[in-house]
């Protein structure tokens, strides 16, 4: 198996593979890959920020409500 840069494994005395260290800092896409598998529990925020709009649909609806609000004077 290739090394890859950031990612380490320890055998075991029968050559099995016991344990694989990520580093997060070069491999962010593992965390939310850990977080969907459930093997790292996602935050009371992480949770409640998963229903959140983004900021350019936030935007859209900004400028429609004070498009509504100018054209009703």
């Amino acid at each position: 198996m290739a090394a890859i840069a950031g990612i380490t494994t320890k055998k075991n005395l029968q050559g099995k593979l016991t344990h694989i260290t990520v580093d997060v800092r070069k491999h962010k896409q593992v965390v939310s890959m850990f977080e969907d598998i459930g093997l790292i529990a996602k935050t009371d925020f992480q949770k409640r920020c998963e229903d959140a709009i983004s900021v350019e649909e936030l935007r859209t609806r900004v400028h429609k409500r004070l498009k509504e609000l100018w054209d009703s004077k």
